[in-house]
């Protein structure tokens, strides 16, 4: 099965990276991270995880591993270090830094390719006149097992989100990770 990750900002608090730090400190950054490298212009930024409106918890939750801007993974010292060669074959690792304790923004690099994607199927998702892909494809996951992927991005939802495999899950719940909410890719 294939999940699409989502944060859990109703359980744990969500990242707040100051897009004026990173213009300033990087003057060619631009919010959309498109499955490109930024590894070669990284300049690490500080951070801070913040309470959202929609967050339910009585105390502060901090998440292991949870998302920011378009699908980028960020991962606490602890999930960096139980993820990172697993994850290693699909992105790269940002690091910045949070009360002075580097975390890592993984962006995820591999796109599936169209070949292994079912679009029978597909259904055009927009809302208020924005085209924001489909939904309703199959990913196939003998493809994803053969190139030892577990985190991947699609063409299909314009590179929004990252999804995961069964095994990526099956790590974070070993490990008792929170922070990510997995929202099955199902076909209707």
């Amino acid at each position: 099965m294939i999940f699409k990750l989502k944060n859990d900002f109703q359980n744990t608090y969500s990242l707040l990276i100051d897009n004026v730090e990173l213009g300033t400190k990087m003057p060619t950054y631009r919010p959309r991270f498109l499955a490109k490298p930024r590894l070669q212009e990284w300049v690490m930024p500080d951070a801070s995880f913040y309470y959202s409106e929609n967050f339910e918890g009585m105390r502060e939750s901090l998440p292991d591993v949870t998302t920011w801007s378009a699908g980028v993974l960020v991962l606490n010292p602890k999930a960096y270090d139980a993820l990172k060669n697993y994850l290693a074959t699909s992105g790269e690792f940002l690091p910045i830094s949070i009360d002075g304790e580097t975390h890592y923004l993984f962006n995820t690099l591999y796109v599936i390719p169209d070949a292994a994607i079912d679009k029978s199927k597909a259904v055009e998702v927009i809302d208020t006149g924005v085209h924001f892909g489909q939904t309703n494809v199959t990913f196939d996951e003998v493809f994803l097992d053969s190139e030892k992927v577990m985190v991947f991005k699609s063409n299909t939802n314009k590179l929004l989100h990252s999804f995961c495999t069964e095994q990526f899950k099956k790590l974070y719940e070993d490990n008792s990770f929170q922070g990510l909410v997995f929202e099955p890719e199902e076909v209707e």
